[in-house]
């Protein structure tokens, strides 16, 4: 058995009362002011993902010609009724009824839409895809670390003290971020608090706690560390005597989890913290049985629900960063894989392929990319579901490139190495580089 000394065992008993933050109010504010400043101005990126396989084709239903006659065969009872699709701007496609947020984005110029987009190789266990999404190599799930954990050890812009560059508002952590000391996984940031002992007691907790971790020490004193330095900020910014009030009239859903992760991701980005990626999840969307209602609007079905969940919260996130962070947002939206082209028994969809995937912001090149394979005979893949006829690397590679200024697609998508950029996002376009062996030197800075 191995043995610990009394400081191992502190830090060990330390971080489970670190791990136990969400109550009392710490004296953390006065940490926060050597933190502002820290994006300098870069872009960041909010990456929403929808768990459950959302259906595309519902969300985003052909409004007119061969592919709205194939769609309105395949599906004669869930189908979005004609009259209902809210229409965009120079499109044969339209938004769900309770769409109306992404419409007025979409029509706005803010927003692009990359048709049938995927994984090339096909995989309806949600399980399979989503590991192999978040670990940013399809087909192999032994990848140790996950695409954000690699996007920031390539990042060469990341300064090493920002107490928070990666959040995911969640109570699980997703394997996007597997292996990284740089995520914050917290399912309330504003309650990530030290709770244990006394109320009494927080101020001398604190400073005992900040002597126990060493940043530069070993695993123990680094995550004590993070931990500390993390709740400090989000204490700071989460001023229970200053309530966050939402800029440019935008409303948040209200009973919504989704709505509320994204109002204190706003907090979060105004507070200038140094926050350069969230990995913002919202599920639900594994819709087998009676998935969509149309004759009462205020009573959408489940499918409906959660559409316009997740356009209202958009939308609002959206309009409350339009003045203080204009230009420096892109947002993407996407599932692990859309739903079959027809209609079950049960009145829903199963498991599919293809799906439109959504890039949000200003720097967008508004519209449609990439090509719909078709839903007519001969067009589905395996006579099921949309086919895939854009990998979704391509897609995120060109955010990480003209974006966020991170070339090393390689590092971040192993495997990956024919970027070819789509013109989604408007930018400067750099060479890629694949084969490299990234060393932590070139994180820091050095060139």
């Amino acid at each position: 058995m191995k043995k610990i000394n009394r400081r191992q065992f502190l830090q060990t008993a330390g971080l489970g009362t670190l791990a136990s933050m969400g109550g009392i109010q710490m004296g953390f504010g006065s940490q926060l002011f050597g933190t502002r400043g820290l994006t300098n101005g870069r872009d960041i990126l909010v990456y929403v993902f929808l768990y459950g396989g959302m259906d595309g084709l519902n969300l985003l239903p052909p409004r007119t010609g061969t592919h709205a006659a194939n769609y309105q065969d395949l599906r004669p009872s869930i189908q979005v009724p004609n009259s209902q699709i809210l229409p965009l701007t120079n499109s044969d496609f339209g938004f769900h009824p309770q769409a109306d947020g992404l419409q007025a984005l979409f029509n706005s110029g803010k927003m692009a839409i990359v048709h049938a987009c995927g994984m090339l190789q096909a995989n309806r266990s949600h399980f399979d895809s989503i590991t192999y999404l978040e670990l940013g190599t399809p087909g192999n799930k032994n990848t140790p670390t996950g695409w954000l954990t690699r996007y920031f050890e390539s990042s060469l812009a990341t300064p090493a003290d920002s107490p928070i560059p990666l959040m995911v508002p969640n109570w699980n952590s997703p394997n996007s971020v597997l292996g990284s000391q740089k995520a914050v996984v917290v399912g309330s940031p504003e309650e990530f608090k030290l709770t244990a002992g006394h109320w009494a007691w927080t101020e001398t907790s604190q400073t005992a706690m900040e002597g126990m971790y060493n940043p530069a020490g070993d695993v123990a004193d680094r995550a004590g560390s993070l931990a500390l330095s993390a709740s400090a900020t989000l204490q700071a910014v989460f001023d229970p005597n200053n309530p966050y009030v939402p800029e440019n009239g935008a409303v948040y859903p209200t009973d919504s989890y989704f709505g509320d992760r994204l109002r204190s991701l706003a907090q979060i980005i105004k507070a200038d913290i140094g926050m350069e990626v969230a990995y913002v999840p919202l599920g639900g969307w594994d819709t087998h049985a009676a998935q969509d209602s149309f004759a009462d609007p205020a009573n959408p079905g489940e499918f409906g629900g959660l559409v316009r969940e997740l356009s209202q919260g958009l939308m609002a996130f959206y309009t409350d960063l339009s003045v203080s962070h204009a230009g420096r947002i892109t947002i993407v939206v996407q599932s692990e894989f859309g739903r079959r082209a027809y209609e079950n028994a049960d009145g829903g969809t199963d498991h599919g392929y293809g799906n439109p995937l959504l890039v949000i912001g200003d720097n967008v090149n508004p519209g449609f990319f990439g090509s719909f394979p078709g839903l007519g005979a001969g067009e589905l893949y395996e006579d099921q579901d949309v086919a895939v006829t854009t990998d979704y690397r391509q897609v995120i590679s060109e955010i990480l490139i003209r974006r966020t200024k991170n070339r090393f697609l390689g590092h971040v998508f192993p495997g990956f190495s024919n970027y070819t950029p789509l013109g989604v996002v408007q930018g400067q376009d750099m060479p890629p580089v694949y084969d490299f062996n990234f060393d932590n030197i070139y994180a820091a800075g050095f060139e």
